[in-house]
């Protein structure tokens, strides 16, 4: 059926040349499995022998996968609409270069220039580029996962003429699941991957595409754990965010946050995090904190200190009511890049504290270096006090190295009145669990916050 479309005279409709057959510029959708077939059996134009490039292009419009194509220096020349709603603005014809992506980002969340795109890669190296993962961002911070498979164009002499790109979003189609089943179970070794490791896949796509509908929907739901001063009064909540799957019922937190920052779902989620805890906590008669928990890859974002302004003008939060928790692990990445982030911040008059100090690699260099206002003790310190003496000199020594600082202290997983003594005794700050107060729905605690 291609072949009779092969050869012919090229319209300028944004490909690179009709001297490539049908079937090349195909290739990739072939490739993982996209059944043109049927597609095509349904437009008498295709057999006639109709196959310009203008055909061509109406044929891409109308399929449910992203596709792009690029002149031979990687710049765009053509797009379909899935490939705007992937990209989540409009393709730049003749000025986006390699990739349609507002930002492109590696498997790991790290940016990807889009020099070293497989696009790119496809061109410089003149071979299509198979088996690469990777982010799409949108301009709005939403991050769709994607596997792309670039294809170079050659014409009738061999010359490199552009490139053809299949964008496979692989966070919630089933057709691409079972195109990347299929191409795993021929590419692999017989029984490296199996069943079972296919259904774990397709289990994790499901509870994306659950989480991304819950977030967009505001299904995801606040708690909030009061934190206390030793003589019982109460100085502020933790913000803790809540799902309960439409089947599965409540998912733990364990599982769904790392869920989103494995499938690029984690700055939505954090903005609506972030924005419903000041909404609720703008609304108490009480000037009490709240303090959120902001993600690794949340805080890589340059966006972050704009987004925690913006926020508070939308909601008329006091800043100094604002604590933004965080782990040792974001100054650990990249230390310049976090002492800018958190100065931002702390300009802006929020509080940042160090959460789970005592693990990890519990550096004394970042207590002085970075602008911190407070330190939560681990709850495994906390959890073993009256166990172990290693934890009880522990907590000890952080609460009074908090202290010479200048910095507060809290500990968390207070679960027993005899770690509760302890801690009052030692004069730590505040005090956080079980004991003192459970995570309940924000109406649960109206007569703390008044």
């Amino acid at each position: 059926m291609f072949q009779a479309a092969a050869g012919l005279e090229a319209l300028d409709q944004g490909f690179p040349s009709a001297a490539g057959t049908v079937t090349t510029r195909l290739a990739a959708l072939a490739e993982v499995g996209v059944d043109l077939s049927s597609f095509l059996a349904t437009r008498p134009q295709a057999i006639a022998g109709a196959a310009t490039d203008a055909w061509l292009a109406s044929v891409l419009d109308q399929l449910p996968v992203a596709v792009y194509v690029t002149d031979a220096d990687g710049r765009l020349t053509y797009f379909n609409q899935a490939a705007a709603l992937l990209a989540g603005r409009e393709p730049r014809i003749g000025e986006d270069l390699w990739c349609v992506t507002h930002q492109l980002l590696g498997k790991d969340g790290k940016p990807l220039p889009h020099d070293q795109c497989p696009m790119a890669i496809a061109l410089r190296e003149a071979r299509p580029v198979r088996g690469v993962e990777a982010l799409a961002e949108r301009p709005d911070g939403s991050r769709v996962p994607f596997m792309p498979f670039p294809t170079p164009l050659f014409d009738s002499s061999g010359r490199l003429v552009g490139g053809f790109n299949l964008l496979l979003d692989i966070s919630e189609r089933k057709q691409a699941e079972r195109a990347i089943a299929d191409l795993l179970r021929q590419d692999a070794p017989r029984g490296l991957v199996t069943d079972a490791q296919i259904a774990e896949q397709r289990e994790r796509r499901d509870m994306l595409r659950h989480l991304r509908e819950a977030i967009a929907s505001g299904a995801i739901r606040l708690q909030y754990q009061p934190q206390f001063r030793g003589d019982g009064e109460v100085v502020g909540f933790e913000a803790l965010a809540r799902w309960r799957h439409p089947t599965r019922g409540v998912v733990a937190p364990s599982l769904f946050i790392p869920a989103a920052e494995e499938g690029g779902l984690i700055a939505a989620l954090g903005a609506h995090v972030l924005r419903s805890a000041c909404r609720e906590a703008a609304g108490w008669a009480k000037p009490l904190r709240v303090a959120v928990n902001i993600s690794p890859l949340e805080f890589e974002s340059d966006d972050l200190p704009a987004l925690v302004e913006a926020v508070l003008n939308e909601t008329g939060l006091d800043p100094d009511r604002l604590e933004l928790e965080i782990t040792e692990g974001v100054m650990v990445t990249d230390a310049a890049r976090a002492m800018a982030a958190l100065s931002k911040l702390r300009a802006l008059g929020v509080r940042i504290a160090l959460d789970d100090f005592g693990t990890g690699y519990s550096s004394l260099s970042y207590l002085h270096r970075f602008p911190l206002t407070t330190l939560k003790i681990d709850r495994s310190f906390v959890a073993t006090l009256g166990v172990t003496l290693e934890a009880a000199a522990i907590t000890r020594a952080i609460i009074q190295l908090g202290h010479a600082l200048g910095i507060e202290v809290v500990a968390e997983g207070v679960e027993t009145p005899e770690q509760l003594d302890f801690l009052i005794c030692e004069g730590c700050d505040l005090l956080q669990g079980y004991l003192l107060g459970r995570p309940l729905d924000a109406a649960a605690y109206t007569q703390l916050t008044g």
